[in-house]
């Protein structure tokens, strides 16, 4: 697999459309959402949402779109050598549909690391970035294998609940509420679900929420660009201040603090 042509967070207005009836030959095309996006396929539109990925195959139509007042993604072109597109299929990762991912920061992370690469000239440079793009396809996979293995597991007992529990903390941390949201959600006693979790993972679930958190607002703050706001959503805050606050408490500088020592 070669890449041509790459970017990372690239913006875009309310007008932006990408529309390629014909596909572009042999080229691959890879976009990982920042924004939800309108996409056409097979004659119907359709929405897909922030943190979401989309791969089209060669000589597919391509067709993507703003949906709000702004759009954003990462993206790269490349191509596929014939020995190399049975990684796909033996990945379990789908073409030409969208798929939402568990971790779409992490993807992000790596697409960021491949954009420098490439655009240097260092020794290595482009066997780096072809590493680093077989690596990303790893994570996708293990992402869309631990969803599915959560997903098809039937939630009948206290230990199956709390094992889909610590999936969505250590996951899908901007989907987590409060403790009390957690006990009522899956049927429990707050004092049932504090004292189980901390039997069954040896800590408390505050603090694994604190710590999950905490993970993902470093890693959005060190890797992107996106304002407090955002971060915020994406880390299951109830605001940027919440945010603020709450990251302080716990490492004694501020986020934009945190994000100049470590950019």
């Amino acid at each position: 697999m070669k890449i041509h042509s790459i970017g990372y967070h690239h913006g875009h207005d309310a007008d932006f459309v990408m529309s390629n009836p014909n596909g572009i030959g042999q080229v691959w095309l890879f976009l990982l959402f920042q924004t939800k996006a309108l996409i056409r396929r097979n004659g119907k539109e359709e929405i897909a949402q922030a943190g979401s990925f989309l791969l089209y195959s060669g000589n597919t139509p391509q067709y993507y779109a703003a949906c709000d007042d702004t759009y954003m993604d990462d993206w790269f072109y490349f191509t596929v050598e014939p020995q190399d597109q049975k990684l796909f299929p033996e990945l379990g990762i789908p073409l030409n549909q969208p798929v939402q991912l568990t971790d779409a920061a992490t993807i992000s992370a790596h697409i960021r690391s491949m954009t420098y690469e490439f655009y240097t000239a260092r020794p290595y440079h482009m066997d780096m970035v072809e590493l680093e793009l077989k690596q990303m396809f790893f994570h996708i996979s293990r992402q869309l294998q631990e969803t599915q293995k959560i997903i098809t597991q039937t939630p009948s007992t206290k230990l199956d609940n709390l094992m889909i529990l610590h999936y969505q903390i250590t996951h899908q941390i901007d989907q987590v509420g409060t403790v009390a949201s957690l006990a009522k959600k899956f049927s429990m006693s707050l004092s049932s679900l504090q004292h189980s979790y901390k039997e069954v993972f040896g800590e408390t679930i505050s603090n694994d929420i604190t710590r999950s958190r905490l993970e993902r607002v470093r890693l959005l703050l060190t890797t992107t660009s996106l304002p407090l706001r955002r971060i915020a959503e994406q880390c299951g805050y109830t605001s940027e201040f919440h945010l603020m606050r709450h990251f302080k408490n716990n490492t004694g500088i501020t986020p934009t603090e945190y994000r100049r020592q470590n950019r």
